[in-house]
C-alpha cells in the first residue's frame, strides 16, 4: 500500500509541476510586442516606463515608432504626440542632460507625425542653415549647444545632424565635418571617438556605435565613406558566433558582449554601405532570442524587457528583412518571475552620502528609520592609518552606547579623483564608494594607495585597475559608482564592466538631491535596473537640519538578514535593494528588481518612512 501511495503521490506531483509549468508558458510573436507596448501607454495617451506614472519623449518616441513599423493601431495617437514630444530636461529647463540624444528623438517623432512647425524649439527652425563646429566639453555638464551648431563628440555630431536633416536643414561647412571624421578613421576602416585636438585613431580603440554614427553623418552630408570595404569587413567581424554584435571584434573587456543596441547600430551602418551581416539568419535568430514572456525584447539574453530595447530589436529585424512582423517568429516563452521568500529576511533602509555631524545627527537619522548611512566625509579628515575619520569613529561609538540599530560608514565624495575616458575626455565626479568598516592596517594602506592613485588622472583602464579594483577587494566587495557617467556610450562600457565579476562600476546612481529622479533625467540608466543596484545618493551639502528634506525624499530599501555592511552589499548585488523615491506629489517610484519591488509593495507598512 505504501508503494501504491508513493506512486500516486509521485504522479500527482509530476502532474501539478507540469501543470504549473504549462500555465506559466505562452506563445509570443509580433502581436505580443504590440500588446507589450500598449501596456505602457499612460492616462495622458503618451508612453512611459513600466510601473511609473510619468511619460517622456525617451519612451514615447521608440514606442510609437515600433508600433508604426508593426502597422499597429495607436489609441489616442494625437494625445500621444501632444503629451510626449518633449524630454524631461526640456520641460524643466535643466542645464545638464542627454540633450543631443533627446534633440534627435524629438526630430524623429515630429517626422513620424509629419509635423512641420517652423519654430521647432527656441533657437532651432525648419529649413535653417547651419555652420557646424567642434567645441570640446570642458566639464561634466552636457549643454544644449546644438542650438549654436556645436558638437563635442561623434555621437553628439550624429544626433545633431540627424535631427537637422529631418528638419530640412542645410549645412554650410560639409568639408570641415568630413575632415573631422576622416582624421578619426583607423587603418581597419572603423572610426574612433577621440576628442583630442590631434587624434591618434588606433584599431584597438575603434567602436561599433561610433563607426555607425560616423557613417550616418557622412551619408547625411552626401559624402563617400573612405575604405568602405575594410569598414564593412570590420563591422561584419563584430558579429559573434551566436549572431549578435559586440562593439569591437578584438577587445577583451568584459563589457564587449553582444547587445541589441550594438546590433541595431551595425545593421544601420551595413545597410548604408550596401552590405549585410556575415550571417543574417543567425542575427535574426539572436534578436528573436531576446523576446521575453511579456512580449517585449531585452538588451541581452535573459535581461528584462524595456521599450527602448524592444525598439532596437524590432527595428533591427526590419533592417534585416524589410518585414518586422514576419521576422518576429512565434515562440514559446516561460514566465521566469523570481520571488523573495517570506520569513527569510527583514527590511532595512540605507542612505548614501548623508551629512557629517555628531550625536544630534545620529539621533535624527535613527528617528528617520534609517539603518545604514554612508557619511559624506571630507577626505582630508580620514586617517589612512586605519581608513576612517575621527568623526565617524565617534559616531560609531555613540551608536554602540545607545544600542541603535544603525551601521555608520564612511562614504567620502572623492572630489580630487580624475580620470580620462576611453575617448580622451577628461572627467571628474567619478568616484563614490562605501568604505568597508573595521579595516586592518594593511587594508588601510591599500585604501590609501588606491585613493592617491585616483588623483593622478589615469586612463579608464588605469583607474579600474589601480582605484576601483583594490577598493572593491578591500573586504570582498563594496559598491563603487560615479556621480556622472558623461554619455550613453560611455555608460554602457563602464557599468557593463562591473558585471560578471568585472571591476568597472558595480552600481548606478538613480536618485540625487535637486532633480531627484536621475533615471528620468538620464533615461538610458533604466537599462541596468534589476541588473546592477540603483543608488539613492543624497550628496549632502550641509548639516542634518539643512539636508533633512532631501533625506526624506528617497532611500535604498534593502531586504537582508541584518542591517550591517556585508548584508547590505550582499542584498544590493543580489537584486534585493531598491531605490525608492517619494515625489513631492506623494507618488512612489521604485528602481530595482521586479522581485524586490513586489516584495516591498507587499510589505509597505513596514518601511514607509514618511508616516513617522
Amino acid at each position: 500500500m505504501r508503494f501504491k501511495f508513493f506512486k500516486s503521490s509521485l504522479f500527482i506531483s509530476v502532474f501539478l509541476l507540469g501543470f504549473f509549468n504549462f500555465a506559466q508558458q505562452k506563445r509570443v510573436d509580433a502581436s505580443s510586442v504590440v500588446s507589450y507596448l500598449l501596456d505602457h501607454q499612460k492616462e495622458n495617451g503618451a508612453f512611459g516606463p513600466q510601473n511609473k506614472e510619468y511619460t517622456d519623449l525617451a519612451w514615447n518616441y521608440p514606442a510609437i515608432y515600433t508600433l508604426k513599423i508593426l502597422g499597429a493601431n495607436i489609441p489616442r495617437e494625437k494625445e500621444a504626440f501632444k503629451n510626449g514630444n518633449k524630454s524631461w530636461i526640456e520641460i524643466n529647463s535643466r542645464k545638464n542632460g542627454p540633450w543631443y540624444w533627446s534633440f534627435y528623438q524629438k526630430a524623429n517623432l515630429y517626422h513620424l507625425y509629419n509635423v512641420s512647425d517652423i519654430n521647432f524649439e527656441s533657437g532651432v527652425k525648419r529649413n535653417q542653415t547651419w555652420e557646424i563646429k567642434f567645441k570640446p566639453r570642458k566639464g561634466y555638464l552636457e549643454f544644449s549647444e546644438y542650438k549654436k551648431g556645436f558638437f563635442f563628440n561623434i555621437a553628439s555630431l550624429w544626433h545633431m545632424l540627424g535631427a537637422i536633416s529631418l528638419l530640412d536643414g542645410h549645412v554650410s561647412n560639409k568639408g570641415s565635418i568630413e575632415n573631422y571624421l576622416l582624421s578619426r578613421q583607423a587603418n581597419n576602416g572603423a572610426f574612433v571617438d577621440d576628442v583630442s585636438a590631434i587624434p591618434t585613431p588606433t584599431n584597438k580603440d575603434a567602436n561599433l556605435v561610433i563607426t555607425s554614427y560616423a557613417i550616418l553623418v557622412l551619408k547625411s552630408l552626401g559624402k563617400d565613406i573612405p575604405n568602405s570595404e575594410k569598414c564593412i569587413q570590420w563591422l561584419q567581424a563584430c558579429q559573434t558566433s551566436n549572431g549578435g554584435f559586440k562593439y569591437n571584434p578584438d577587445n577583451k573587456e568584459i563589457s564587449n558582449k553582444p547587445d541589441v543596441w550594438y546590433t541595431w547600430c551595425a545593421l544601420q551602418a551595413l545597410q548604408v554601405l550596401g552590405a549585410k551581416p556575415k550571417d543574417s539568419k543567425k542575427c535574426a535568430k539572436w534578436l528573436n532570442s531576446l523576446q521575453n514572456y511579456d512580449g517585449g525584447f531585452a538588451d541581452r539574453p535573459g535581461w528584462k524587457s524595456r521599450i527602448y530595447s524592444t525598439y532596437y530589436a524590432v527595428s533591427s529585424l526590419h533592417y534585416l528583412t524589410g518585414n518586422a512582423n514576419s521576422a518576429i517568429t512565434q515562440k514559446k516563452r516561460v514566465n521566469k518571475n523570481k520571488y523573495i521568500p517570506e520569513g527569510k529576511y527583514s527590511i532595512y533602509q540605507a542612505f548614501h552620502k548623508s551629512p557629517v555631524g555628531g550625536n544630534g545627527m545620529i539621533d535624527s537619522i535613527v528617528k528617520m528609520n534609517i539603518n545604514l548611512i554612508g557619511v559624506k566625509t571630507n577626505t582630508k579628515h580620514i586617517d589612512f592609518k586605519n581608513g576612517i575619520s575621527a568623526q565617524v569613529t565617534k559616531n560609531k561609538s555613540y551608536v554602540k552606547q545607545k544600542n541603535y540599530k544603525l551601521e555608520v560608514l564612511e562614504l567620502p565624495e572623492n572630489y580630487s579623483h580624475k580620470l580620462t575616458w576611453n575617448n580622451n575626455q577628461k572627467a571628474d565626479h567619478i568616484s563614490n564608494f562605501l568604505v568597508p568598516p573595521n579595516l586592518s592596517y594593511k587594508q588601510a594602506q591599500i585604501y590609501n594607495k588606491a585613493f592617491n592613485a585616483g588623483k593622478e588622472g589615469l586612463s579608464w583602464i588605469g583607474f579600474k585597475t589601480n582605484v576601483i579594483r583594490p577598493i572593491r577587494k578591500l573586504s570582498k566587495e563594496t559598491l563603487f559608482y560615479p556621480e556622472l557617467d558623461y554619455s550613453m556610450i560611455n555608460a554602457y562600457q563602464v557599468y557593463d564592466e562591473g558585471l560578471d565579476f568585472g571591476y568597472g562600476y558595480n552600481a548606478v546612481p538613480g536618485a540625487h538631491f535637486g532633480n531627484i529622479d536621475w533615471v528620468r533625467h538620464f533615461p538610458y540608466k533604466e537599462r541596468w535596473e534589476g541588473v546592477l543596484p540603483i543608488i539613492a545618493d543624497g550628496d549632502a551639502h550641509g548639516n542634518i537640519n539643512k539636508w533633512q528634506e532631501h533625506i526624506l525624499q528617497f532611500r535604498n530599501i534593502f531586504i537582508a538578514k541584518d542591517y550591517h555592511f556585508k548584508s547590505y552589499i550582499e542584498a544590493s548585488l543580489n537584486g534585493r535593494s531598491v531605490c525608492v523615491i517619494r515625489m513631492p506629489s506623494g507618488t512612489l517610484r521604485y528602481y530595482g528588481s521586479k522581485a524586490a519591488i513586489n516584495y516591498l509593495k507587499k510589505h509597505q507598512s513596514q518601511w514607509e518612512w514618511w508616516t513617522n
